[in-house]
């Protein structure tokens, strides 16, 4: 298990908010699916035309990328290639998530980034 903060030292991302929901699909196929967003996003006060800003606000608070993606159990790595995704300087990185089971139903990725902080993301299976 990757050590890290104590969880009230966790801060949520800005753009996704203290609350953030998404999906994780892994399907047989060896492909992937991943969204995220921030529920707390304001709606548009015109949903068939929104303003500049509105879209630009709603991406910020969004994410989302699918492709292929392999397992790496012996140093416990999730890798993702994105086809497609919400960004495009996003297609075609490779994404490596080192990952843990916290149990049967809930996957942890964690780890540092460049800059020495902490990051965490659980996902939690649906029933």
């Amino acid at each position: 298990m990757q050590e890290g903060p104590s969880p009230e030292k966790l801060q949520p991302t800005a753009d996704l908010g203290a609350h953030a929901l998404g999906f994780l699909i892994y399907t047989p196929s060896g492909h992937m699916c991943a969204q995220l967003m921030n529920p707390e996003r304001a709606q548009w006060a015109d949903a068939a035309k929104p303003t500049d800003a509105e879209l630009a606000a709603a991406m910020r608070g969004f994410a989302s990328y699918c492709g292929r993606f392999e397992v790496n159990e012996t140093d416990r790595v999730i890798i993702h290639y994105p086809e497609t995704a919400w960004s495009p300087n996003y297609v075609g990185t490779v994404q490596k998530r080192p990952y843990h089971f916290e149990s049967d139903d809930r996957l942890v990725y964690s780890g540092r980034n460049e800059d020495g902080t902490f990051w965490r993301v659980e996902w939690e299976r649906v029933p």
